[in-house]
């Protein structure tokens, strides 16, 4: 599988041209409307001042959706098979919506005012997308993203769905995440060979499909 990590990698895939498991993950969901507090585990840059390799890094992979169900979604495997179901549609139809689309993941830990904090996976996409733009930038601005807490809040559903991503103040004494295990995102991308694609992505398998979509 293509695993991107660090600024520098993150930067040469976005600026190359775009072509035309484990155990149960638990995942970052919010409701329409719904606002937390959120501390991000994973920083998105080894270079940065406050990388812990412990918590380790954030990640950006390749993944293709079937157009009609975004839930069916896994990793392009055109690179480590040299062969890819999705690409092969996408190659068929290039205006079918089969193209790979990069996504962000990450783990954060959750404060919804309600119950205790906990570590969940957040998933995002990246071109286009405001609010890994927002972090990108802060990133490469401020050096670190887990100096700090930060609100944020959905609005929408579904394909309609943003969210709004505000930094606070950073730290004056380092955060103890000494009680905050990330959860490895390697296993929480969905990776499925070949042989299995064109059965997973049309929906032969009734596979347990990810429900970490908001497009």
């Amino acid at each position: 599988m293509t695993i991107i990590k660090g600024l520098k990698d993150i930067e040469k895939l976005l600026d190359k041209p775009k072509q035309s498991s484990g155990s149960k993950v638990r995942w970052l969901k919010l409701d329409d409307g719904q606002s937390v507090r959120i501390r991000f585990l994973n920083e998105i840059d080894p270079d940065s001042a406050t990388y812990d390799e412990r918590l380790g890094l954030s990640i950006v992979v390749s993944e293709h959706a079937n157009p009609k169900d975004y839930r069916r979604k896994a990793v392009c495997t055109i690179e480590t098979e040299g062969r890819c179901f999705a690409c092969e549609m996408f190659r068929k139809d290039p205006k079918s919506g089969w193209r790979a689309r990069l996504r962000f993941y990450t783990n954060v830990i959750i404060d919804d005012g309600s119950s205790d904090p906990f570590v969940a996976v957040w998933s995002m996409g990246v071109s286009k997308a405001p609010t890994f733009n927002t972090l990108r930038e802060f990133a490469i601005e401020n050096g670190s993203l887990t100096n700090l807490n930060w609100k944020l809040k959905r609005n929408g559903k579904g394909t309609e769905t943003n969210y709004v991503l505000i930094p606070g103040s950073k730290d004056e004494t380092k955060f103890d995440f000494t009680h905050f295990e990330p959860y490895p995102l390697e296993l929480a991308i969905n990776n499925v060979p070949y042989a299995d694609q064109e059965a997973f992505y049309m929906g032969f398998d009734n596979p347990q499909t990810s429900s970490s979509v908001d497009w």
